[in-house]
């Protein structure tokens, strides 16, 4: 991983759920300064452009660039705030997320995290 030094995190956990054209996107961890911290960002990967609940004012496209790669671009106005490219390795036991954009204290930023896939904790059926 290569992170952003003022995007820095103790411990951060993402999961993606997908039905149809939905992605549901859930972010848990704990900040730099130990607080957790938790986001839910729904979004519909149809290439069209969606205004995010969370974001008031920012508008996001999302689409597949292939089965296992996930790609949001989002702006505020006509300016470019971010994209994120999220990659599932072939063996599906990696996601590469590269992300880059502008932050809320309005500082570019840009960093790539790997994340390990958390095995199922779930007794087998």
């Amino acid at each position: 991983s290569e992170r952003d030094s003022n995007h820095q995190f103790q411990r951060l956990t993402m999961e993606f759920a997908v039905a149809g054209n939905t992605v549901t996107i859930t972010h848990r961890g704990i900040n730099h300064s130990g607080h957790e911290e938790g986001r839910v960002t729904t979004l519909q990967a149809d290439g069209q452009e969606h205004p995010l609940a969370e974001a008031p004012g920012v508008a996001v496209i999302t689409r597949w660039l292939g089965p296992r790669t996930l790609e949001t671009v989002s702006r505020k106005g006509e300016e470019s705030a971010g994209r994120g490219v999220y990659e599932v390795s072939a063996d599906g036991q990696t996601m590469t997320a590269t992300v880059s954009g502008v932050d809320g204290s309005g500082r570019e930023f840009q960093q790539v995290i790997v994340f390990d896939r958390e095995q199922s904790h779930q007794p087998p059926h």
